[in-house]
């Protein structure tokens, strides 16, 4: 019974101190409503200015390093190899590589006819943006002033080289008409477009908006650094061939020797299996034992451009504006 009673007496308290609060509001009904008002009126604010000055990713998707992009309508493609942004001094840096589809050497590309157009969303006319050819098949694309919490670059690359098959040369009139479709048609190439967000960028405090030189000089020791590991590589994988081998030899002579004891068919199978093994890693050897020559006279190559580079006698084209 003094269970209920007491529980009769809260809720009697939670009541009057409704009834209270409700009078009190009622007196100050003015006062609280402009109360209330100001501060849904803050919290708007506050949102508008938190969503105006919060960065925010991009809602496109960022192109995936080394991931060739086909632009043009003679097979090249472009692959972004490294993207890095200094929001201290908002510089941008990508680095990518073009290849050619319709020749063997994907080394040699005529840079010169390589062309990019890039559109960003933060930094207004400040922004400064420039392509820099740092070898035959490598080009940098700069930006500076751009803002520290920009969203997303866009990058579309263009080939300025003719394609032939592409030019009409009607005999006729109504040839030239009867063509005009096929012309339209032929004329739409790869869009060559590249995403670059900002959070998917490399970070870093001591990138700066980097000259032509320096960025030849840099791109030949990266060349030579990526070689050096191939001959390294392929070293590696004739130290294991040569132990396999070994090995295929010493089952040889384990295999001769019972086959000495007997006439079995199968044994002599084995045998000439491990034969026929040793012949296919011999020839894997020699592809390797190619790989690190051909690889030393890429070096040899890159050495010397480099040190035309360092000398001043650059054969590249000079940077051009975005």
């Amino acid at each position: 019974m003094s269970a209920i009673i007491t529980i009769t007496d809260k809720f009697r308290n939670v009541f009057q101190r409704f009834s209270r609060f409700g009078t009190w509001f009622l007196e100050h009904q003015r006062r609280n409503l402009i109360g209330i008002f100001s501060i849904f009126v803050m919290i708007a604010f506050g949102a508008t200015v938190l969503v105006s000055i919060t960065p925010r990713p991009s809602n496109l998707p960022s192109t995936e390093l080394n991931t060739p992009v086909s632009f043009g309508t003679l097979n090249k493609t472009a692959s972004l190899t490294k993207s890095v942004f200094n929001k201290n001094n908002g510089v941008l840096e990508l680095h990518y590589t073009i290849s050619d589809g319709s020749v063997s050497d994907q080394d040699l590309v005529d840079i010169s006819k390589i062309k990019f157009t890039a559109m960003t969303d933060h930094g207004d006319n400040q922004v400064t943006g420039r392509v820099v050819p740092t070898s035959n098949n490598t080009v940098v694309v700069q930006f500076k002033n751009l803002s520290h919490n920009f969203n997303a670059v866009t990058l579309t690359a263009h080939d300025k080289s003719i394609n032939t098959a592409t030019v009409e040369a009607p005999s006729s009139v109504v040839a030239d008409s009867s063509n005009a479709k096929k012309t339209t048609a032929n004329s739409n190439t790869a869009n060559g477009k590249f995403i670059i967000n900002r959070d998917k960028v490399s970070k870093s405090n001591t990138l700066t908006f980097a000259t032509q030189k320096e960025l030849e000089v840099n791109e030949s020791n990266d060349k030579i650094s990526a070689q050096q590991k191939l001959i390294s590589k392929n070293t590696n994988a004739i130290v294991e061939y040569q132990k396999a081998i070994d090995q295929q030899q010493s089952s040889i002579k384990k295999y001769q020797k019972i086959l000495a004891q007997s006439d079995d068919s199968d044994t002599q199978t084995s045998i000439n299996n491990a034969r026929d093994a040793i012949t296919q890693i011999r020839t894997q050897v020699s592809d390797a034992q190619n790989n690190i020559q051909r690889a030393k006279t890429n070096i040899s190559q890159y050495q010397k451009i480099k040190k035309q580079v360092e000398d001043g006698k650059s054969l590249l084209p000079k940077p051009t504006d975005l």
